[in-house]
């Protein structure tokens, strides 16, 4: 299946920037199942790339003059094939399994979570099911909810509350999987939905199968093993090393954000 996915952030600000530096995570990630056909990102200024220590590519730019409002565009062609079972090819550039095991301020646990998730120690249970049981009790309880939370709540937050995005889903899964001493990453990218117009980024998590010495990508939001309608963007502990766009700025005030993104079949 071949992709056409176009991605544009704006951020206004209330006061003049005085000085800005941001990180951009918006280029799929290529292996044998994910192939860039064309791709191009725009920045309001010079950007210069390089990969981070998880393998991402980040394009970086600064803004030195004074703005109040921040553009960054990315579009292109993707072409994805259907993953073996939800299991992403092995990649030649991989950190070891375990730097993905410790909490995070947004994956933190507690004894509640660490009991929800018991299930998934238990290795007489085949290592997806699992998994993917683990997916459908986060969905339930942390209810899908657009815009009851923010990127800065953590994993406790949202179970405490009931409700949250996709990126919350991540976050506790996460949780509930280190607390188990299992191996466990975020993902940020996209998810093909045929029957809608307007996009949103997307966020999941992959676990590494220490049998199959491999990751097991599954979709909480979805309820579902990761197939052929994701786009791998990014890897990271949590959000904070995956966010699409990321950086520090002097001035401004109040921030406020817009971000469309339209994904359409092409092939």
């Amino acid at each position: 299946m071949k992709l056409r996915i176009q991605h544009h952030t704006t951020y206004r600000y209330t006061w003049p920037v005085l000085y800005s530096i941001q990180h951009v995570r918006l280029t799929p990630q290529q292996d044998t199942n994910q192939r860039i056909v064309d791709w191009k990102i725009k920045t309001p200024a010079r950007h210069h790339s390089a990969r981070d220590h998880h393998g991402n590519s980040v394009h970086t730019f600064s803004v030195n003059q004074q703005h109040r409002e921040l553009s960054v565009q990315s579009q292109g062609q993707i072409e994805i094939h259907p993953l073996e079972d939800g299991y992403t090819p092995v990649h030649s550039f991989s950190l070891h399994p375990l730097v993905y095991t410790p909490t995070t301020p947004l994956t933190q646990f507690n004894d509640e979570m660490c009991e929800f998730a018991s299930f998934v120690a238990d290795t007489h249970i085949p290592f997806a099911h699992r998994i993917l049981t683990l997916a459908n009790a986060v969905a339930d309880r942390v209810v899908y909810t657009k815009g009851s939370t923010t990127v800065a709540d953590s994993a406790m937050q949202a179970f405490e509350n009931g409700q949250g995005v996709c990126q919350d889903h991540s976050h506790v899964m996460l949780a509930c999987l280190r607390a188990h001493g299992i191996p466990a990453r975020y993902v940020s990218g996209y998810f093909f939905n045929p029957n809608v117009e307007q996009h949103d980024s997307h966020a999941w998590v992959e676990v590494f199968d220490e049998n199959r010495q491999q990751w097991l990508g599954v979709d909480a939001t979805h309820k579902s093993l990761v197939q052929g309608n994701h786009c791998r963007l990014a890897v990271a502990k949590d959000f904070t090393g995956a966010s699409p766009i990321r950086g520090i700025r002097t001035g401004g005030g109040q921030e406020s954000l817009d971000v469309q993104v339209t994904i359409e079949r092409v092939g």
